[in-house]
């Protein structure tokens, strides 16, 4: 009674033919989905900027002024939007926390599990090395830079990671990591940032969406296979920013 996994928008009694799956229930992609006439949107993260994780009410009432007008064009269409949250983040292989850390390509050994987190044992190599290793894996997916904190010439062999908010890098040490890969949203360098140096674990900073953008196309693979009378679309999201530097 207190998971987010709960219909967000619309009627939940809608027959469903056609459905869309996508990250991010944001205005672009609500189009795309309606304008290939999805009866109904899952999405892993909220529709509005407010959206309490853990409640199970509609986000209506979580709704700023400036986003009611969205709210107002999905009564309109018809289009129900379902979020589907916690039970994937954690759902074996296929789910966010796994499909991030396999997509990785770390080509170590999982010596440590607790949930959201992993820790893989990988053959020691630079934190820069592993950095530009990560860059590589995710470049398909539209992230052209990184942020690393820390010493780049720093050998590390336990690499944590976890699901897209997994920022804690005390519960990392403790797990035993020794380097941490972190999402931007809800990272505060001021305070998380800052602390991780302190305590002397360097991070590597990647686009929350990046970070789960594996998991979501497992995730329309998923429902495709439990409901292959119905047809089912993924809509990509790739990594909304642009990272430049001075040559």
């Amino acid at each position: 009674d207190r998971t987010t996994d709960t219909f967000k928008a619309g009627d939940p009694a809608k027959p469903v033919r056609k459905i869309a799956v996508a990250w991010k229930a944001n205005w672009d992609a609500l189009r795309q989905a309606v304008a290939n006439g999805a009866d109904l949107f899952i999405s892993h993260e909220s529709i509005c900027v407010n959206a309490e994780n853990g409640s199970p009410e509609p986000e209506v009432v979580f709704a700023l002024p400036s986003e009611l007008p969205k709210f107002e064009w999905l009564d309109e269409t018809g289009l129900v939007v379902y979020r589907c949250h916690d039970f994937w983040d954690r759902y074996p292989e296929e789910g966010i926390r796994d499909s991030w850390q396999r997509g990785l390509e770390l080509g170590g050994l999982i010596i440590a599990d607790d949930y959201p987190r992993y820790v893989t044992e990988i053959a020691p190599t630079t934190v820069r090395e592993l950095a530009r290793h990560v860059l590589r894996q995710i470049g398909p997916l539209g992230q052209n830079g990184l942020m690393v904190s820390g010493d780049l010439d720093r050998v590390v062999s336990k690499v944590a990671t976890g699901t897209g908010v997994t920022n804690d890098p005390v519960e990392m040490l403790e797990m035993g990591a020794d380097v941490g890969i972190m999402t931007d949203d809800y990272y505060l360098h001021v305070r998380i940032g800052a602390h991780a140096q302190e305590l002397d674990l360097p991070t590597i900073i990647v686009n929350h969406g990046v970070a789960e953008e594996w998991g979501i196309s497992n995730l329309a693979d998923y429902v495709q296979r439990e409901f292959p009378e119905l047809e089912v679309f993924h809509i990509t999201q790739y990594c909304p920013y642009t990272v430049l530097t001075e040559s």
